[in-house]
């Protein structure tokens, strides 16, 4: 049968469709508690439990950045939570380095600069995980780029904890009730987030995409990404 090039591209594009319908329903059956993509300039309240042992998951597109006289937010307790029960990961004032605070200690300590760098006009894949409140473990883009020793067990307090504020971009975080380890990191980064501005579309879109190659004697001359 001679199918054109208009039959051939109008199968693809049912084929994605269908496709990006079944995603999204197979999406809305999960049971992970997520803050949702949002704005991150503004603060979005998380659910959380009470728990020495958890994953705070957080992916985030940083659209530009500016020197601000105050941390910018990723992830942090309510203010009037007490000290000794305060999260928050931050970026810092002037540069894009990650600033914890988890029990009233401080990482890197008060005045240090972090050496812990989140990437800019990118998805970054940011992974804080407590393991029986003794120890802290700091993923970025599935790697494991430090582990502190805590001064005092942790454990987070019920209710919720504010997601963005002050950040220009994109971001979305989930709550984990265990500890991540390492392979569960990278799993959590290799299965992506997106890109541009967090829309479902513009992330599938930016995951897969049709290659059509045109080859002579099996030697490739030129490609066509669609």
């Amino acid at each position: 049968m001679d199918f054109s090039w208009t039959t051939i591209i109008i199968i693809i594009l049912l084929i994605i469709i269908v496709y990006f319908v079944w995603t999204m329903f197979s999406s809305s059956s999960s049971t992970t508690v997520s803050s949702g993509s949002s704005d991150a300039s503004q603060s979005t309240p998380m659910t959380v439990t009470a728990s020495n042992s958890f994953t705070i998951s957080t992916w985030v597109y940083i659209n530009s950045w500016d020197s601000t006289s105050k941390n910018k937010t990723i992830v942090s307790t309510p203010s009037q939570t007490p000290s000794t029960s305060t999260f928050s990961l931050t970026l810092g004032k002037t540069d894009n380095g990650l600033y914890v605070n988890i029990g009233n200690q401080l990482i890197p300590p008060s005045n240090g600069t972090s050496t812990i760098l989140v990437p800019l006009q990118t998805w970054a894949s940011i992974i804080a995980t407590v393991n029986n409140g003794n120890s802290l473990d700091i993923y970025i883009n599935g790697k494991l780029v430090q582990t502190t020793a805590l001064d005092k067990v942790y454990t987070l307090p019920a209710g919720t904890i504010n997601v963005g504020g002050g950040i220009d971009g994109y971001i979305s975080s989930t709550f984990n009730a265990t500890p991540f380890g390492p392979q569960d990191a990278w799993n959590t980064y290799s299965s992506g987030y997106g890109s541009g501005s967090g829309s479902s579309v513009s992330d599938f879109f930016n995951k897969y995409k049709v290659r059509f190659a045109f080859v002579k004697d099996n030697v490739e001359l030129s490609k066509l990404d669609i």
